[in-house]
């Protein structure tokens, strides 16, 4: 693995938390950037504008900021039993959202949009990445506790 689980754990908790704070300080920037822009032509998806004083916004960092705190959670204490349990409920999530957002095609705006779309596939690629780090953090576990016959 190039990262162990510990730190995938601490650049998802970074990613969010600069999300937050980006969305707080200027959430146009947020939809304005370069991925999301690709990304949602790519996949034919309309833009999504916020606003300084949109009041979703806050809504929006409190509940990314709820995930960054189960993040440094395992960071400090990567307990594999938790994160085997938590990641793939976590990646089933976001494979669901971003299914969603794909294949509504602007049906309902507050889900298929280029910025939804983004921060689900984004999370796709972290949670599946956690997912096989933990998946290799176990087997390592499982054969330090299994004897070796000589």
């Amino acid at each position: 693995m190039i990262l162990s689980t510990r730190n995938i754990c601490m650049v998802h908790f970074t990613l969010l938390n600069a999300i937050c704070y980006k969305l707080l300080t200027a959430p146009a920037d947020i939809s304005g950037h370069g991925l999301v822009f690709i990304l949602g032509r790519a996949m034919r998806l309309p833009d999504a504008q916020f606003s300084k004083d949109d009041p979703a916004i806050g809504l929006v960092v409190i509940v990314l900021m709820q995930l960054s705190i189960v993040d440094i959670a395992a960071y400090i204490d990567p307990s594999i039993s938790f994160l085997s349990i938590a990641v793939p409920f976590r990646l089933t999530l976001s494979f669901i959202v971003s299914g969603v957002g794909y294949f509504s095609q602007g049906e309902n705006i507050a889900l298929s949009n280029s910025v939804v779309f983004t921060f689900s596939f984004l999370e796709v690629i972290f949670q599946f990445w956690l997912y096989v780090s933990v998946r290799d953090d176990r087997m390592r576990v499982i054969r330090e506790q299994v004897p070796v016959d000589e």
